[in-house]
């Protein structure tokens, strides 16, 4: 009997032809199917179909159901998978006729190597397994992107984006915080003991409305400032949590740098005592001064109502500086030596703080400016006995002093 042979080339040939059959049925093959082959197909995790494909009751994607989770393909994003908890959440939003639209990825590995999020035309859902599935988008979502989503200090969203019970802006809440908004104010972190403190008020129904600043950093210091509609909170490690419904505005003229104490280290510590009467202090502005002649200014007998030539000129520098704004001249001494001084040309409100001045004298300086004056005693901002001799900082301010102080012609409300 004749021995049946097979030409090698026919062999190779046929394997080629079936390799080129399944590539074509592939790219013949639906998004859908490409997928859900590309995931492992019925031995992959997603299982087996429970639907065929399907139009969307949007008409313009379509779907595919399967076990363990979806497929859903749009013509101008493509096909991508949703599953699990994340699934679950965009379903009771509507799916894609829901405001998040279609996905944008498939469920992918937080960066922090906890978590999972989707991404969608309209927002993301983000799911950890402390805090579960919720959504963000819009504004909210791009303050949540910038602060570096689930890495931030915020954390896992613990709700949806929410109505404000005002009627007017909208939330989230996180693991470390909320982001508010409103049409007026835009979107803004608020965390902490600030947080808690505003939520002790009344959230955005309290008397401060919403937020219009994240928390801030006072001065460079370890103190910390969040602003809203009609006030801010200030914390500090030794203040505590103090609502602040005034303001001062300072302008900073320099002749000569501060060596003692860093300008933003005297106005830190000037803020961490008026925060007690409730004042807020904003630097509104910073010039450089070249008057070589004024570095060592005359301030005759440092008198309220009693000024030297040299003072006349050396105020007249008010660039940039509103009427009730008050400016700081930072030079190198007074004749005769004082730390600071007070006194000023009338309708020109300031004080001078020389270069080896303490912590407390801008604030002690400033004080005098608003009103208040001299006393024995070195527990106090306003000692006459010299701010380096404050025993118990930070000083104190008596009630009557603060209300001095918010009183002022020169403190406007926030």
């Amino acid at each position: 009997m004749a021995k049946l042979t097979i030409d090698p080339k026919l062999v190779q040939a046929k394997e080629l032809n079936v390799e080129l059959l399944k590539q074509l049925q592939v790219f013949q093959a639906h998004p859908i199917t490409q997928k859900y082959w590309a995931l492992g197909g019925a031995s992959g995790w997603l299982g087996t179909n429970t639907t065929t494909i399907r139009t969307c009751p949007d008409g313009v994607g379509q779907y595919q159901h399967f076990v363990n989770g979806s497929i859903y393909y749009h013509p101008s994003i493509g096909a991508h998978e949703v599953h699990g908890l994340i699934r679950a959440r965009w379903q009771s939003m509507g799916w894609e006729r829901s405001l998040l639209g279609y996905p944008l990825t498939d469920e992918s590995a937080c960066p922090d190597g906890i978590g999972r999020f989707n991404h969608f035309q309209g927002g993301s859902i983000y799911w950890s397994p402390s805090s579960g599935a919720w959504e963000v988008h819009g504004a909210i979502r791009a303050k949540y992107s910038s602060l570096g989503w689930e890495r931030s200090f915020l954390r896992y969203p613990l709700t949806n984006e929410s109505t404000c019970p005002d009627g007017v802006g909208r939330f989230n809440h996180f693991q470390g915080g909320s982001i508010y908004w409103s049409p007026s104010t835009g979107a803004h972190e608020v965390h902490g003991a600030i947080r808690s403190h505003w939520a002790s008020l009344g959230w955005e129904r309290s008397a401060l409305g919403y937020p219009t600043s994240d928390e801030l950093v006072v001065f460079g210091g370890a103190a910390r400032i969040s602003h809203f509609q009609r006030g801010s909170i200030y914390w500090s490690p030794t203040a505590g949590v103090r609502v602040l419904k005034e303001r001062v505005r300072v302008h900073v003229k320099i002749l000569e740098t501060p060596v003692s104490f860093t300008i933003n280290e005297q106005f830190a510590a000037m803020q961490e005592v008026y925060a007690v009467a409730g004042v807020r202090v904003d630097c509104a502005s910073t010039e450089n001064l070249n008057l070589p002649t004024l570095k060592d200014v005359d301030v005759g007998g440092c008198t309220m109502g009693s000024v030297s030539s040299e003072q006349i000129i050396l105020f007249g520098n008010r660039n940039f500086v509103g009427t009730n704004d008050v400016v700081v001249y930072f030079v190198r001494s007074t004749v005769p030596g004082y730390n600071g001084c007070a006194a000023h040309p009338s309708g020109r409100p300031g004080c001078v703080v020389v270069r080896s001045a303490s912590r407390w004298t801008l604030g002690h300086e400033f004080g005098h400016v608003l009103g208040i004056h001299h006393v024995n005693d070195n527990n106090r901002l306003m000692t006459g006995n010299g701010t380096f001799n404050i025993t118990n900082p930070p000083p104190d301010l008596t009630s009557g002093e603060s209300s001095t102080m918010r009183n002022s012609s020169l403190t406007t409300p926030l």
